[in-house]
């Protein structure tokens, strides 16, 4: 493949597309894109971009455009047979502008399809030298050929093609891997007292519940929902027994004052790129309004509000695993204004999730 023999045209887009790859998250979006630029370069009909499915027999398509695309996108292509399963299994591009000439154009497609094929230019896509797919663009505009020209534009599009999957596969690996670690983390932490189990979701789901009707968006919500889920994680650090006794959690420890927790879980996360956000959050749940709290003695407005809002949404849940009733609950958190806990935050909780939060 030689993009450089590739038109002025064909090459802007080419680059474009290229320059886009790692800002565009949505590789639906952007294999989209691909395929309708190779249509359009190609002055082709219709185009399509197909994966090779798990067992490898077979191509799905995950693209395809043209009158007949919503058709033929539900269908699948053994490997082996037609023009892109022989581009599949040979691992070799192909350039056909007769299919009615060519023994291994079967037509199948069509006749479910009602799409006609007379040309069809097909490439393999790969990523480290394997196999995970195949592009094709059918019927050359006013009867043409297709060129020398198009599968080098075709190949470059396939190769952006491919790294695009690539990289969704690879962000969809780490998320899920990131997923599990953190959900390991949370088993750890809560397996202390079985009293805890669920503890850290719980907290998560009324914080940042909290966080969306105080105006929380983007990445500061992202770091209200980290730092709610993870606000325990110091207690992996510390010598403790933990327990729930009369609604409050109770950190018996072995040597370390139970103040280091918060210190010790910022600590653990800080330097963690897609946490460090949160890094403020944990460490500050524990602060009080007055500024009688720890580990630092912040006080109002000098605490996170990201930390204002988990210290009382945390409080509330212990509260109620310890079985104390709700009009109970209301009641210390009234008498907690000013105190311990943002009276704005206590009011809004008061307000509006005192009937539909269990």
């Amino acid at each position: 493949m030689d993009i450089s023999k590739c038109g002025p045209a064909a090459l802007k887009e080419i680059f474009e597309i290229a320059r886009n790859i790692s800002s565009i998250l949505d590789v639906d979006a952007l294999l989209k894109r691909i395929d309708a630029v190779a249509e359009e370069l190609l002055d082709s009909e219709a185009s399509s971009i197909m994966l090779l499915d798990d067992d490898k027999q077979h191509l799905s398509f995950k693209v395809a455009s043209g009158e007949k695309g919503g058709i033929i996108q539900k269908m699948k292509v053994k490997v082996g047979q037609g023009i892109a399963g022989s581009v599949a299994q040979d691992k070799k591009p192909l350039i056909v502008n007769d299919t009615s000439k060519d023994a291994r154009f079967t037509g199948k497609m069509d006749q479910s399809s009602g799409f006609v094929t007379k040309s069809i230019i097909c490439v393999p896509m790969f990523v480290e030298n394997e196999l995970i797919g195949v592009m094709e663009v059918l019927n050359k505009r006013k009867g043409a050929d297709f060129t020398k020209e198009d599968l080098d534009i075709l190949e470059s599009l396939a190769s952006l093609a491919a790294v695009s999957i690539n990289n969704a596969r690879s962000s969809e690996d780490q998320r899920n891997f990131f997923v599990n670690v953190i959900e390991v983390l949370i088993s750890a932490i809560e397996v202390r007292d079985h009293r805890m189990l669920g503890h850290c979701w719980r907290v998560a789901q009324l914080a940042t519940s909290l966080g969306r009707r105080m105006g929380m968006e983007g990445q500061e919500y992202k770091n209200l929902y980290y730092g709610s889920l993870l606000h325990d994680i110091g207690l992996l650090g510390v010598r403790a027994n933990v327990t729930l006794e009369q609604g409050v959690v109770i950190i018996k420890d072995k040597g370390e004052p139970e103040a280091t927790h918060p210190k010790i879980g910022s600590e653990m996360i800080r330097d963690i790129n897609l946490l460090k956000g949160a890094a403020p959050i944990i460490r500050h749940h524990h602060e009080n309004f007055d500024g009688t709290g720890f580990p630092d003695g912040l006080a109002g407005e000098k605490i996170p509000l990201g930390a204002r809002i988990v210290g009382l949404a945390e409080v509330i849940d212990e509260m109620k695993i310890g079985g104390i009733p709700d009009d109970r609950i209301n009641q210390m958190l009234k008498l907690g204004m000013e105190t311990r806990y943002d009276p704005k935050i206590v009011d809004l909780y008061l307000k509006e999730f005192t009937e539909t939060v269990v």
